[in-house]
């Protein structure tokens, strides 16, 4: 049932049922917990196989597909799952309300989520609150929780209906049944009712500053084709596209993550010929217009101690001497004046841009978690994000790279201390081909338009490229595998949502709830242990 509610062709109503059938043998084995682990592995066993089933689309560099890059994230976040749930059921056994024990599941469970936002085996990718992506409408009300609300709303619901169930087997109470269903889908519609009428108001403030961009997607192949076709043949492509629409009228162009073959050195940045080039092109056809795409930057060290954790070494031919290279999957904006702005990726995708836990990790698996997404290479990240300025008109952009837009604090801090106004996203999804990978990261996308009530532009390699408006439709979109482009007047804001003000501030409540319960369970059962043991002493013969 997690598997059928999953976006972007599932029905999200399943989320809601989709625990009752755990919870209800939780109930009935809460001595058993090793049945307990052993089932609900195989319950998260089976979401996780189902609803990223896209990961197995990877390939190695020589082409074969790395079957490895499924396996390895559906087994260990299944595992992960399966512990907290265990734990839960643990807690529940040795607290005298039950109740307690609820109240446990769902923190815990909110800061497992967290905790998957933000350390290095980092996988949000299943966090239950995006399971509502493909109905934006029930979810307006994210604007203040983020994606920590829905996952609490499917926890508290499903809660719900199993207590109903186990009471009803216990008193046979069938009004009682009754009531109490209708009582938990009262929450549901209550939630929807609510988002509907933040949709409604929020439909009449629509903004009077706007903003024309124009988005590309050339639909390259990024397993034939990337590494292979010519600058010249690239550069002659994305002309041919912005031709299309370009005007002297002020205007922002986005092209894809990694768009360029040739990586890029930072210092020589602003004399770069591919860079130079679009400069030149946009003094000839448009001297107000700004052109942003994803290249990937480097670093050389000369220097032994100069070089970082990630350095990679090379040897130098021309200067006959070893060097160390700095990568990072970076996001440039080019413009008429002279100093170009980037961006590099903060948040990396593990196994395939960085290695997680490498110290541990690397003398057990060598380097074949990085032989497959395009690199074998460990990458840096920025450790302070920018945004860019868009000079003409006085607007800043948040520039977001591929996996970070599913991460909802993070693209909100860009929006928190610095008045931006307009989310970009460029990214490749065509590593996984024609599957449900590329529709889900778009449909994340969505969220986060909610999240920060910012309009998103979004540039796909092969697809899907799209609008998005504050609400979190889909404006218009260019489907997968097909190369074109989309131009409109986009709306500007530089309103600050609850979200973006807060952030995911449901963890630290569910983190201190969680801290609360642990300490009473291991003090309450300590204090029992130790009367028990005075009370049998007492009337030892």
């Amino acid at each position: 049932m997690l598997g059928l509610g999953w976006p972007t062709d599932g029905c999200p109503l399943y989320l809601f049922i989709a625990f009752i059938p755990l919870l209800y043998v939780e109930n009935y084995l809460n001595h058993s917990l090793f049945y307990i682990l052993l089932f609900s592995f195989i319950t998260f066993l089976t979401w996780n196989a189902i609803s990223t089933q896209w990961l197995s689309y990877a390939k190695r560099t020589n082409g074969t597909f790395a079957i490895e890059a499924y396996l390895i994230p559906v087994f260990f976040n299944s595992f992960f799952m399966s512990i907290i749930f265990s734990f839960y059921s643990w807690i529940k056994r040795h607290v005298k309300d039950k109740r307690i024990g609820y109240v446990f599941l769902v923190c815990l469970w909110i800061s497992f989520e967290k905790m998957h936002l933000e350390w290095e085996l980092s996988w949000p990718w299943l966090n239950l609150g995006n399971g509502f992506s493909n109905r934006t409408e029930w979810i307006q009300w994210y604007e203040y929780t983020g994606i920590l609300g829905g996952s609490i709303w499917i926890w508290i619901v499903n809660i719900g209906f199993t207590e109903s169930i186990i009471k009803y087997q216990n008193e046979k109470d069938i009004f009682s049944l009754y009531k109490k269903i209708f009582f938990n889908i009262g929450i549901i519609f209550f939630m929807i009712l609510i988002s509907n009428l933040i949709y409604v108001k929020y439909k009449g403030n629509q903004y009077k500053r706007t903003a024309n961009v124009l988005i590309l997607q050339p639909n390259i192949d990024p397993y034939n084709q990337k590494y292979s076709i010519s600058t010249n043949k690239l550069v002659s492509k994305l002309k041919r596209l912005i031709d299309q629409k370009i005007s002297k009228e002020s205007m922002i162009i986005i092209a894809p993550e990694t768009m360029f073959p040739n990586k890029i050195q930072i210092k020589n940045i602003n004399s770069n010929k591919i860079i130079s080039v679009f400069k030149d092109y946009l003094k000839k056809k448009s001297p107000n217009t700004v052109f942003i795409t994803g290249v990937e930057l480097i670093t050389l060290h000369h220097n032994n101690k100069d070089k970082n954790e990630i350095s990679v070494p090379i040897f130098s031919k021309k200067k006959k001497e070893m060097q160390w290279i700095d990568i990072f999957n970076s996001v440039i904006q080019i413009g008429t004046n002279e100093n170009i702005e980037f961006h590099h990726k903060s948040k990396l995708v593990p196994a395939v841009e960085t290695f997680p836990y490498k110290k541990i990790f690397s003398p057990i698996l060598g380097n074949i978690l990085l032989n497959f997404g395009g690199t074998v290479m460990e990458l840096g990240k920025e450790n302070h994000p920018s945004v860019f300025q868009y000079p003409y008109l006085g607007i800043k952009i948040a520039p977001i790279i591929c996996y970070e837009s599913v991460f909802g604090e993070y693209v909100s801090n860009f929006f928190r201390k610095k008045n931006v106004e307009l989310m970009v996203i460029i990214t490749n999804d065509g590593w996984w081909g024609v599957s449900q990978g590329h529709k889900q990261h778009m449909y994340y996308a969505r969220i986060r338009a909610i999240e920060n009530r910012k309009c998103v532009a979004r540039s796909a390699n092969t697809g899907i490229s799209c609008f998005i408006n504050e609400t979190g439709e889909i404006i218009s979109y260019i489907p997968y595998g097909k190369e074109g482009f989309l131009y409109d007047k986009i709306y500007l804001n530089k309103k600050k949502t609850f979200y973006i003000k807060h952030g995911d501030f449901l963890s630290k409540i569910s983190l201190l709830t969680t801290t609360i319960i642990l300490l009473y369970t291991i003090t309450y059962n300590i204090y029992d242990q130790i009367t028990k043991k005075n009370w049998m002493n007492k009337f030892k013969f």
